[in-house]
């Protein structure tokens, strides 16, 4: 009987996993962004706070609050929102959606859009799951992934923008679009992970597309 219980629970446990597919990486590219500007753009107020806002601003609002929660915990000053990233980011969540394919975007190429001139380097962190789930499940993944958390706690970042896509098939893809102006008073970017602990906001919990 305890044999069986415990095969059940396994099994169980089998199952949420592959429900909960969780995944992503990070890319990150400092080559410049379009020639012409000596100055980055200036911060705006990010989304989510209206009462009638959606879902998916509502899941962008708190993965950004929760980045620079965890950047205020360790002493970096935080990144500023920034529309034109988070368009970005919203078409690639919506483009990985309908091509069912969790995949980078050339940064690169991104980076030298005509509505991104003012950036001198792009990092993205990308996130999907299977079935619905509070945001903060994608939060404490990309927290808990060294290469992740080389964006997250980025020093040399100044703008963010966050982009979430709920498929009609009940699968979440997010998008981490993170900045930094060619002004930035910040210092320079670093590939190098900082320690997993201690994680600011550990609660997998938040708004989802439900």
């Amino acid at each position: 009987m305890t044999g069986s219980r415990k095969t059940s629970r396994a099994l169980v446990g089998m199952l949420s996993a592959l429900f909960l597919t969780t995944t992503g990486c990070v890319v990150m590219d400092t080559s410049g962004g379009p020639v012409g500007s000596a100055t980055g753009p200036a911060p705006q107020s990010p989304p989510g706070d209206a009462p009638d806002a959606g879902a998916e601003e509502r899941m962008a609002r708190a993965i950004f609050d929760r980045v620079n929660d965890e950047r205020r915990e360790r002493g970096i000053e935080p990144v500023e929102w920034n529309d034109q990233l988070a368009e970005v980011a919203r078409e690639w969540s919506t483009a990985m959606a309908e091509n069912e394919q969790l995949e980078h975007q050339d940064v690169r190429e991104v980076l030298g859009r005509d509505e991104l001139e003012g950036f001198a380097g792009l990092g993205e962190n990308i996130f999907t799951s299977s079935g619905p789930v509070p945001i903060g499940v994608a939060h404490v993944g990309w927290m808990r992934s060294d290469g992740h958390r080389v964006n997250v706690l980025n020093p040399g970042w100044n703008r963010l923008g966050v982009g979430v896509h709920c498929a009609p098939d009940g699968s979440v893809w997010a998008v981490q679009e993170f900045g930094r102006t060619v002004d930035a008073d910040r210092p320079p970017l670093s590939e190098e992970p900082p320690p997993a602990e201690p994680i600011a906001r550990p609660e997998e919990d938040g708004p989802s597309c439900e």
